[in-house]
């Protein structure tokens, strides 16, 4: 049934992709190469099991518009604006030597014979794979190395600078060296009637559009949205003579201006991931096994070539930006492998009968062999250089450099709260009462024009998103509450954020005691139940009522709470030794405090005189395992100390000013496997 034939060829392709792309990341190597490798076996050079080969080339044109709309979201021109100037200057530089290169040497050996394919080439040589750095980076532990915080910027120019490219490709099509200058301006023309158009619509059309559909709280209808949005500006603008491509950027550009974009990202990923392996596969499909198999040695040596080049031009480019040679070394063999995004131009390039099929084939292939050795080379060249490098060199480009800012809130060590309803926003209060910086993840819109109203820093989008929480700044976050009502998505968010900072303290809000332990074993500090400490004010308001004292009252209900929760601890302890001292006062606070290379080191209490000279009592001590209730006078403070001082809260800031000693919360010994830290120290918001 020929009507089902595209339904086939898409099953086999996933299906072949999936399998190819497991091989590969059981082997480490980058998943493009296995996708790659698939369209090689099935497609019209190999065993020929398309039947449509056409049908699937208009599918992978939609991976195109969805990878640069996606990436059109992803990018904010103000990131790139906020970067080093010198680190822009570097990806400048990178990009021009490495197109005037690689034109010069492609011209040498006969591969091109215009200056539009000229450019083509070496722009396409020029682009870097995000991915794999990235990831390679990640793994390594150098996102904050120099050279890291080098990397990321300029992978980022790379992919802004696809956009004046693509929109010259339609003017490049069969131009000559005479009238490029007219095609070229025309073009550019068009280019900035369209972008600016754009602009227009990301700060007017897009908020007034996607508002009440995302107040209508129905996903399916703002995912559409998006689509359409997304293809309808690529459409538009492919009927301008400009490129699909282009409009998919600048749509993605629009929507990332919205506060919706992280949702929107978020929705879109999936379908971008799916078709952007049919585009992988399209490519293999195009390249000719044997030309591949006549041309080892010219494949080998234009990869060889290649990484040379770009190691030498990216080395001697980082240098604008660092002195330190180890860093500058590290960057150029960082950017040596060849972008996800130059097969896109490759495809348009030929495509535009600007690339010869010859060098069509002789490029994927070679850029195939880069992104699986790059990752190779980035793991191989700091251990071999590790060898010649002084301590300090290694030391200053693991440590110091440039930074740039990541695209998410600009928050740090604050407490992140997933859900603003009753409980989100009850704690919104205290925290703004103790200036405690705090940020919200959301995706009501009634709630987001609430807190656009009050400046509270907020992401819109799902909190079981990686890139959600990473907006957010989970990363650099002391606390994380959960207060959702689905089990599985507080679940899936313990999980994820356990994984993506592995100190900060989460608490959970549970409404069945049956989720209590799931979620302590995912990772969680603490999880309450609603309806529990409901009865737990209920029960205080009555025995207050009856006239009861406050010492019976705590003692009580804490004899609930501790047989409530036996078998699940939190591991944030409660910081009141008032049942064990037998004091209690509602003026009064108790405050766990840690001795830290503090000039009381050595010292008794007697010497000190505490009381006298802040008002606070040393009510008590713990070193080690020891606890001493109401130490004596002689008793003697060493490092690591850990006291329990009582007074009130101008008494405890007092104290803490006049003896340097910094307050922390405890943590019970009843601590999940996966918690490793003793304590969490509290820093002054």
């Amino acid at each position: 049934m020929t009507e089902l034939a595209l339904i086939g060829d898409l099953a086999l392709i996933w299906i072949a992709a999936a399998v190819a792309g497991y091989i590969c990341a059981r082997l480490k190597i980058p998943l493009i190469a296995g996708y790659t490798g698939v369209g090689i076996l099935i497609g019209p050079h190999g065993l020929k099991w398309i039947s449509e080969p056409g049908d699937v080339h208009v599918l992978a044109e939609m991976g195109v518009a969805l990878l640069l709309f996606a990436l059109g979201v992803e990018v904010s021109l103000r990131q790139i604006l906020r970067c080093s100037i010198k680190v822009v200057g570097t990806a400048v530089l990178q990009i021009g030597f490495t197109v005037v290169a690689a034109w010069s040497v492609a011209r040498l050996f006969g591969f091109v014979t215009t200056p539009a394919a000229g450019i083509l080439f070496g722009w396409i040589c020029a682009l870097s794979s995000t991915v794999v750095v990235t990831k390679t980076l990640m793994d390594r532990g150098e996102i904050d190395a120099i050279h890291g915080r080098m990397l990321l910027p300029v992978l980022i120019v790379q992919d802004l600078s696809l956009v004046p490219v693509i929109a010259l490709l339609p003017a490049f099509q069969g131009t000559g060296a005479e009238n490029i200058t007219s095609v070229v301006l025309i073009a550019l023309t068009k280019a900035v009637l369209l972008i600016g158009g754009v602009l227009i619509g990301a700060y007017t059309i897009v908020p007034a559009l996607l508002k009440p559909i995302v107040k209508s709280q129905h996903r399916e209808l703002f995912l559409l949205t998006i689509l359409g949005l997304c293809l309808g500006v690529a459409v538009a603008s492919d009927r301008a003579g400009l490129s699909l491509a282009l409009g998919a950027f600048l749509a993605g550009i629009m929507v990332s201006e919205s506060p919706y974009g992280s949702q929107a990202l978020v929705d879109v990923m999936p379908l971008r991931d799916l078709f952007a392996v049919v585009f992988f596969v399209s490519i293999g499909m195009l390249l000719n096994p044997a030309f591949l198999a006549s041309h080892v040695v010219e494949v080998f040596a234009f990869v060889g070539l290649l990484l040379l080049m770009k190691v030498i031009i990216g080395t001697a480019s980082a240098f604008l930006s660092t002195s330190n040679w180890w860093s500058a070394l590290l960057f150029g063999v960082g950017i040596a492998q060849i972008g996800e995004f130059s097969f896109v131009l490759a495809m348009l390039g030929y495509q535009a009968k600007l690339l010869e099929e010859s060098l069509y084939n002789l490029f994927f292939a070679a850029a195939v062999v880069t992104l699986v050795l790059s990752p190779i080379l980035m793991n191989a060249v700091p251990k071999l250089l590790g060898r010649f490098a002084s301590v300090k060199a290694r030391e200053e480009a693991g440590v110091t450099g440039d930074g740039v800012e990541v695209h998410g809130l600009n928050l740090s060590g604050h407490v992140i709260i997933c859900g603003f309803g009753r409980t989100g926003r009850n704690l919104g209060l205290v925290l703004n009462g103790v200036n405690i910086p705090y940020a919200v993840i959301e995706l009501n819109a009634s709630i987001l024009e609430e807190l656009d109203a009050e400046d509270i820093p907020h992401v819109f989008g799902d909190s079981v998103s990686h890139l959600v929480l990473q907006r957010a700044g989970l990363q650099r976050a002391r606390v994380l509450i959960i207060t959702v009502p689905d089990p599985l998505a507080a679940l899936t968010i313990s999980n994820m954020a356990r994984e993506m900072n592995p100190d900060v303290k989460i608490i959970v809000r549970a409404h069945r005691s049956e989720d209590i332990n799931v979620l302590r074993a995912a990772g969680a500090n603490a999880v309450v139940q609603p309806e529990f400490e409901a009865s737990i004010e209920i029960s205080r308001l009555t025995l207050m009522s009856l006239n009861m004292g406050d010492p019976i009252i705590q003692r009580a209900l804490q004899d609930v709470r501790t047989q409530r929760y036996r078998l699940f601890q939190p591991d944030v302890a409660e910081a009141s030794l008032a049942q064990l001292i037998g004091f209690a006062h509602d003026e009064f606070i108790g405050t766990w405090f840690v001795v830290s290379k503090s000039p009381i080191v050595g010292q008794s209490l007697q010497q000190l005189d505490i009381r006298r000279l802040t008002g606070v009592t040393i009510s008590a001590a713990r070193r080690g395992n020891n606890l001493v209730v109401h130490p004596d006078p002689t008793f003697s403070l060493a490092e690591g100390d850990e006291l329990y001082v009582v007074g009130t809260q101008d008494q405890l800031v007092d104290f803490e000013d006049t003896y340097q000693i910094t307050r922390f919360c405890p943590t019970s010994e009843y601590t999940s496997d996966e918690i490793s830290p003793s304590r969490l120290l509290l820093e002054e918001a």
